[in-house]
């Protein structure tokens, strides 16, 4: 008999107050204090076939450059292959900005050190999560909840699912879990300057208080690129720390419910694979952002002449600064025709894990698990880095913010198709070994 052993921890990657905040382009100012601190949470795997590390961070993204280094130096110093190891974001909009975010300030002035902060903090959590390993079981559960909406569509999908993975230690008490839900992390929005992993550091602490004072609770967000919580107006995100609270609270709660009835997996097979992926880009086009860039303009001269209250015209000026970004970014990027990014699969038992590098909307996700031959399935978006938005051809047909081509928001029509055949051949590769 194969024996499982596993491991988890977590590090605090709260950034400094003042930082600039991601996520939305009307902030005009940064992180006034922290109303709940953001964590690194990792999960070390070790069973039949191979180990996996899996590790969940309280960003609104994962750069590619951050990704690539901490798997580099993981795998280096660990033994486990860089397929093995998924980086994900939970996609809160209420913690720092990191490129390629529309609001991105790298500068010492923006950041300071800590970028070389976070990526100490990443491997800690990883390596300490190695360093408990010990004899463990594991079993997998499917709950249902709707917390969200389609905001490109009043009567479009949402998945309902809520993932869940359970791993206790010989005698029963949890190690750590995973949950995994698809909804945007933004139940506050471009109002609020206080740190806040948002709903998902509600479910995680939530489930962590529950089980014990050691347990570790991976939130991973899934297929969410058009699903906002029902705490929005649309696209806008007038929650409050009380919507917070209770949108993760029933998140963390159907968890919890469905980890009652998890059965226990005997030897499960741990095994991952992954590929490079060319996808199209599209041109973004300068005579549109000119047109956006002129109109705020105009905007914000009019809130001057009536003389609007001070708030509002320092948010539109910050809108109208990242239009006037967005022009000169278009205007200086090199206009390449494609790009080339990495999708991972990772076979945890009998579920499926799919790293999405990206912003799937949610008939992606679908599309994907129905073909899966494993069951459950699981859209883990935000994973190994960013490429923009990731929609369907019939989503480029209806149009909307998802599919206009902007400085970072380039994927062409089909670049979903492509990501959606490629992730359910790695799945099928990995009930082949």
């Amino acid at each position: 008999m194969v024996c499982m052993r596993a491991g988890a921890w977590k590090e605090d990657i709260t950034p400094p107050v003042g930082v600039k905040m991601g996520g939305f382009a009307a902030r005009y100012k940064g992180a006034e204090g922290v109303h709940d601190n953001l964590h690194a949470r990792a999960l070390y795997l070790e069973g039949r076939g191979g180990a996996s590390l899996l590790i969940a961070n309280d960003l609104l993204n994962i750069p590619d450059s951050l990704a690539l280094e901490v798997k580099e130096e993981l795998a280096k110093r660990l033994g486990i292959e860089e397929n093995g190891i998924m980086i994900s974001a939970t996609h809160t909009h209420s913690g720092p900005s990191l490129s390629p975010d529309i609001t991105a300030d790298l500068s010492e002035a923006g950041l300071g050190n800590y970028s070389s902060v976070l990526r100490e903090r990443i491997l800690k959590a990883a390596f300490k999560s190695v360093e408990k390993a010990r004899t463990a079981r594991l079993g997998w559960g499917v709950g249902r909840v709707i917390v969200g909406f389609n905001r490109r569509s009043f009567n479009g999908p949402v998945d309902p699912d809520v993932n869940v993975l359970l791993v206790s230690d010989e005698s029963g008490s949890p190690i750590a879990s995973l949950v995994n839900h698809a909804c945007h992390g933004v139940v506050l929005g471009d109002t609020n300057y206080l740190i806040s992993a948002d709903y998902p550091g509600v479910v995680s602490r939530i489930i962590e208080s529950r089980l014990n004072v050691n347990h570790v609770a991976l939130f991973m967000n899934g297929a969410d690129g058009d699903i906002n919580p029902l705490t929005s107006l649309g696209y806008s995100c007038p929650g409050t720390f009380e919507d917070v609270e209770a949108v993760g609270r029933i998140v963390a709660y159907a968890a919890l419910n469905t980890m009652r009835f998890v059965k226990t997996e005997e030897e499960p097979v741990i095994r991952a694979v992954g590929k490079k992926v060319t996808l199209p880009l599209a041109e973004p086009s300068e005579e549109t952002a000119r047109r956006l860039l002129e109109n705020q303009e105009k905007h914000v001269s009019e809130l001057e002449a009536r003389n609007a209250d001070g708030e509002t015209i320092m948010r539109n000026k910050a809108i109208l600064n990242y239009y006037e970004k967005n022009l000169r970014m278009i205007r200086e990027m090199p206009l390449e025709k494609t790009v080339e990014t990495t999708l991972q699969a990772v076979r945890i038992g009998g579920a499926a894990l799919v790293g999405i590098p990206g912003e799937p909307l949610v008939e992606v996700g679908i599309r994907i698990k129905k073909s899966s031959p494993l069951s459950p399935t699981l859209i883990v978006s935000y994973a190994n880095g960013y490429c923009g938005y990731i929609a369907t051809s019939d989503a480029y047909e209806q149009g909307g913010y998802e599919v206009t081509p902007t400085w970072w928001n380039r994927l062409a029509k089909g670049s979903a198709e492509i990501l959606i055949g490629e992730s359910v051949s790695l799945i099928k590769r990995l009930t082949a070994q």
